[in-house]
């Protein structure tokens, strides 16, 4: 198979990509109105890091902005709040380091970069004046807005000069030609479907979904187009498609309908096949044999891959260096 090199959210810093990592960063920059006024309105200290205090309003801000991200929908219940909200604190503190790392090694913010990112906050608003007029309401000073876009940018300076990976054309050719087996393509074959599934709630329902799936059976083996059985009889949802789910490989399906579809010739149909779930009828169309890819085919996706895969590890062992020489404070 392909290389997988897909991360899960880092443990220390939420996010898979460094584009990622920036977002939680850029406060200033999207609801800029909401988030100045909840931290005049909740200055109560959650965290020192070394001296630096967190305040419970950056917390709500960064909490309320990690929510959607990590649940799409339904309700939130006080518990998993309660954990989104501890992963944002966290997130908080690598983001104070980082701004803390970056001064001490003498990283600036560039003026044109603090007016242009100033210039992209006003350009929400359909006016100066509204602009103004959302300062004034939230007690907020040019002053102050450019202080928060400098700790922006400072803190995405530190992450590109750590964390930033630009691999070269050799070593990805390197890594492939070290891990040929990792890119593959596995034989496959190219399926119609048709599935009967059980219902319980049904009195007889294995009877009535056998009966059912004879039926099709019958009809198909009669010379009726698979595709127009599917759609009368399958219970998938690939019946919209005349039951065409595709080029297929192994690890796809119940081991019993795959075993029979990789043992079927281009044109055959299966016997019922009967599994936990219900019965199947296949039909192959079309099959590939597995086959070696070469590094064009893999190439852009193999260097987004191992990139992310190198800066999360960067990332999280800048953090954990970070972490390990602070005083971090809860409260």
């Amino acid at each position: 198979n392909m290389v997988n090199l897909n991360m899960e959210n880092p443990t220390i810093y939420p996010g898979k990509y460094l584009k990622v990592l920036f977002i939680c960063m850029i406060l200033a920059f999207t609801c800029f109105t909401s988030a100045f006024a909840a931290d005049l309105k909740d200055s109560t200290v959650v965290a020192m890091v070394n001296g630096a205090a967190i305040t419970k309003a950056e917390l709500d801000v960064m909490t309320n902005r990690l929510l959607p991200q990590i649940f799409y929908h339904g309700h939130v219940s006080p518990e998993k709040k309660k954990k989104v909200e501890k992963k944002a604190l966290e997130s908080l503190i690598n983001e104070e380091l980082l701004f803390q790392e970056a001064q001490r090694q003498g990283l600036k913010a560039k003026k044109s970069d603090v007016r242009e990112r100033l210039d992209r906050i006003k350009g929400k608003y359909p006016s100066e004046e509204a602009f103004n007029e959302a300062m004034k309401k939230n007690n907020i000073t040019v002053a102050m807005l450019k202080e928060k876009i400098k700790k922006t940018l400072l803190v995405r300076s530190i992450i590109e000069k750590e964390v930033k990976v630009s691999l070269s054309d050799k070593k990805l050719s390197d890594y492939f030609n070290n891990n040929k087996e990792k890119f593959s393509v596995p034989e496959s074959v190219k399926l119609r479907y048709l599935w009967v599934k059980f219902d319980p709630s049904v009195p007889d329902f294995r009877k009535k979904a056998r009966a059912k799936a004879e039926e099709a059976y019958s009809k198909i083996k009669a010379g009726e187009d698979f595709a127009k059985v599917a759609w009368s009889y399958s219970d998938d949802m690939s019946r919209v498609k005349g039951g065409d789910v595709g080029f297929i490989h192994r690890g796809r399906m119940a081991s019993e309908v795959e075993d029979a579809a990789f043992s079927l010739k281009v044109g055959q149909v299966s016997k019922i096949i009967e599994t936990d779930t219900g019965y199947h009828i296949l039909k192959v169309e079309d099959r590939r044999p597995s086959r070696q890819l070469s590094l064009k085919e893999v190439k852009d996706k193999l260097r987004r891959e191992l990139t992310g895969s190198m800066q999360k590890k960067r990332m999280n062992e800048l953090i954990k260096r970070l972490r390990a020489g602070a005083k971090i404070e809860y409260f």
